[in-house]
């Protein structure tokens, strides 16, 4: 995926690490050269212009890049500008990170529909979290659809590991199950029935698992 990240803050700059990390084509953008010589060699690529500036706006690949991400936190009016600039120019996928009710308002009336509030959205899932008896790391997929990584309850150890057997008691589906940094099980590779069988839990083994969070905070319970 071809992506341009715009503004190398705290949270454009990690996103565009991330990215790169993945492998995806990741340009990252600042007005600010220190800051793009700095991240050069942890993202794929970085370029310092002005992204208010239409002439020079142009000389990104506003026809190939998949999406547009504006990762601008501290400045209103110039977030609104580049993203409309965006817009009047023809870019299809424009992301917008928004820091307030106001601000979110002004991109929807400039025809901006997806947006990400990174301080929102961290501070929900510590909530969540922290609501949650031996969870590890818990991941959105909706409001209410979640992945997590969990310590297996203490009611289940010394049973065998069923994992059809397991979602129909839970109705959450198992991902994966991880013992000493090992994963024994994936769901994404075939196992033989009689190899799953044979697995006992064991106390620290963790349970990565996708579902309702209104099961989860059941399973929580055990």
């Amino acid at each position: 995926m071809n992506v341009v990240v715009i503004g190398l803050g705290n949270f454009g700059a990690s996103l565009a690490k991330a990215l790169t990390s993945m492998g995806h084509d990741v340009l990252g953008v600042d007005k600010n050269i220190e800051k793009t010589e700095f991240y050069k060699d942890k993202i794929a690529n970085t370029i310092a212009l002005d992204a208010t500036d239409p002439h020079t706006l142009r000389l990104l690949p506003l026809k190939e890049a998949d999406v547009f991400v504006v990762a601008i936190g501290d400045d209103f009016g110039v977030s609104v500008m580049i993203a409309a600039l965006l817009k009047k120019m023809g870019v299809i996928k424009i992301i917008c990170r928004e820091f307030s009710s106001i601000h979110l308002t002004v991109l929807n009336a400039i025809g901006i529909t997806e947006t990400i509030n990174p301080e929102w959205e961290s501070a929900t899932i510590l909530a969540q979290k922290l609501a949650l008896t031996g969870i590890h790391h818990l991941f959105n997929i909706t409001e209410t659809l979640k992945i997590i990584d969990m310590n297996v309850p203490g009611s289940m150890l010394g049973e065998r590991f069923l994992p059809v057997a397991f979602r129909e008691q839970t109705h959450l589906k198992v991902i994966a199950l991880k013992r000493e940094g090992k994963t024994l099980y994936s769901s994404s590779k075939p196992i033989n029935d009689q190899d799953i069988e044979e697995i006992i839990y064991k106390r620290d083994d963790v349970l990565v698992l996708s579902g309702e969070l209104k099961d989860i905070r059941k399973l929580c319970k055990n």
